[in-house]
């Protein structure tokens, strides 16, 4: 399309004439402007003028659809090739695959659109050097290709696919390692990298190929909900359990019906070295300790005599009675294969079951032991744990009369023990408050709630004399123990079950 404006002017001695050209639509032809003086002689003016390049478009076949990726034209002397997205790539290179798109061609219609571009000829010869006609009849046996996302759901990747002769649908799906099984149709996907390799058991269409997978999407949880900086976890937020060099648990637990429980009834685990055991009705309650006696070692337990099934508060068991025991063997993993195979450094006490036995890595906190620390006394109380101020005259005497600390009733705890009268005293936890009171007269033991053992035990005869009011001595205690820091993850999803707990478990060598 073009807008062309002539005025001519042509003038004699004796006419004019003037005429005026506007809108033209000019295509690939001629145009010729004729026109006679009104008077006077004639003359003839030629001018010259541009019109807008405009797209080539033609159709290819009249008969039948294209097949995506089969077009090759030759335009000009130049090769073009359909890159089956409906481009048409000049300059194509066979062997990376670029080229530059200047054209378009739409299978279903087969019309084929050349766009302008620099050092277009004004005409050219356009040549089909190959092209297919007809539906896309492609057929395949076997695939390999890449899903859209992952990494996949265990047992979330299914295939199908039609016969190409019967049309029967072909159903494949993945279990939880990526093996593709069903239908005769055998395969394997990873599920790391959604890296997909089908076998058919007959040729099927490509067209009525489909998968469907669910995948993980990992999302970076705020640090304050976390609890722990992101940036120290792996990419996608999980972490190995099982390590080359870890210490492994194995433990398996099992339940043994007594069928008729009797005083003085000797039940057998049918193992022996037993890690715990104990005996449970239908509904979990534990049998009352005193109402049997187990011998670990051997892996028995003998009932009362006299017996009765009742629970530690002496109420009634319902049901059958069931003697619960639990074997455990620790070993060193020498290779943890990405397939989930441990090897271990040694042979196993135990046999344990293949389809029932867990494996647990152990989180090794080398020697532990309860201490007393950093004791100090002030002839006032400083306000705080971390204060300081002038020491006092008197003073407990460590050397002779060691703080008393045990394993047991020991507590990581900063303590303060802050005198109200020349003997007696008060004695504060920062974590616990106000725990007792006591006197520099008697030997001073305050009681762990939770083990019924003392925190420590402040002899009598270390406190000597010259103690006064609002003296205070501070100290700190550390526990046979180690910090644990636990974070479950729960997928997201409806609550499968009412009640849900964890139970931790301590191990490890005395003397």
């Amino acid at each position: 399309m073009g807008r062309v404006v002539r005025t001519s002017t042509l003038e004699d001695s004796s006419a004019s004439y003037s005429a005026e050209l506007g809108w033209e639509e000019i295509r690939s032809h001629d145009v010729a402007v004729g026109y006679q003086l009104a008077a006077g002689s004639e003359q003839q003016v030629t001018e010259q003028f541009g019109g807008t390049a405009q797209e080539w478009r033609f159709y290819l076949s009249e008969s039948a659809p294209i097949v995506p990726g089969s077009v090759v034209l030759d335009v000009a002397g130049e090769l073009w090739f359909d890159d089956g997205e409906g481009r048409l790539l000049r300059n194509y290179n066979t062997t990376t695959g670029a080229g530059v798109a200047f054209g378009t061609v739409n299978y279903s219609t087969t019309l084929v659109t050349i766009s302008p571009y620099a050092g277009r000829p004004e005409t050219a010869t356009v040549t089909p050097v190959g092209l297919l006609v007809g539906d896309d009849w492609s057929v395949i046996q076997s695939t390999t290709f890449r899903t859209a996302a992952a990494p996949l759901r265990p047992n979330g990747f299914t295939i199908r696919a039609a016969d190409y002769e019967t049309d029967e649908q072909l159903n494949g799906e993945a279990d939880n390692q990526g093996i593709v099984t069903g239908d005769g149709i055998t395969g394997e996907v990873t599920l790391k990298d959604g890296i997909a390799d089908i076998v058919f058991p007959a040729p099927v269409t490509a067209e009525s190929l489909f998968y469907n997978a669910v995948s993980f999407k990992q999302i970076p949880l705020d640090p304050a909900i976390l609890g722990l900086d992101p940036v120290r976890l792996p990419a996608d937020g999980r972490v190995p359990i099982l390590r080359d060099a870890d210490i492994l648990v194995l433990t398996h637990t099992q339940k043994d019906l007594i069928a008729t429980p009797a005083a003085d009834l000797v039940v057998n685990a049918g193992r022996d070295l037993l890690h715990d055991a104990w005996i449970e009705d239908d509904a979990g309650t534990r049998l009352d300790p005193a109402m049997y006696a187990v011998d670990k070692e051997a892996g028995t337990a003998v009932l009362a005599n006299p017996f009765t099934a009742q629970d530690a508060d002496s109420n009634a068991l319902t049901g059958d009675l069931h003697f619960v025991h639990r074997i455990d063997d620790m070993a060193l993993c020498t290779e943890a294969r990405i397939d989930g195979t441990l090897q271990l450094a040694q042979p196993l006490y135990h046999d344990f079951p293949a389809d029932d036995t867990w494996v647990a890595s152990a989180v090794y906190l080398g020697d532990l032991r309860a201490r007393v620390r950093n004791w100090a006394s002030y002839t006032v109380d400083p306000g705080d744990y971390d204060g300081t101020g002038q020491e006092t005259t008197a003073s407990y005497n460590l050397i002779a009369y060691p703080v008393a600390i045990d394993n047991r009733g020991s507590v990581p705890e900063r303590w303060k023990i802050k005198f109200t009268s020349t003997t007696a005293f008060e004695l504060y936890g920062e974590e616990r408050g106000l725990v007792g009171t006591g006197s520099n007269a008697v030997d001073f033991s305050p009681v762990n709630p939770q083990t019924g053992t003392p925190y420590f035990t402040i002899k009598a005869d270390g406190w000597g004399s010259g103690w006064s009011v609002g003296n205070t001595t501070r100290f700190d205690t550390d526990a046979a123990a180690a910090p644990l820091w636990m974070i479950r993850t729960v997928l997201p999803g409806q609550a499968t079950v009412d009640d849900d707990q964890l139970k931790i478990e301590l191990r490890g060598d005395h003397n």
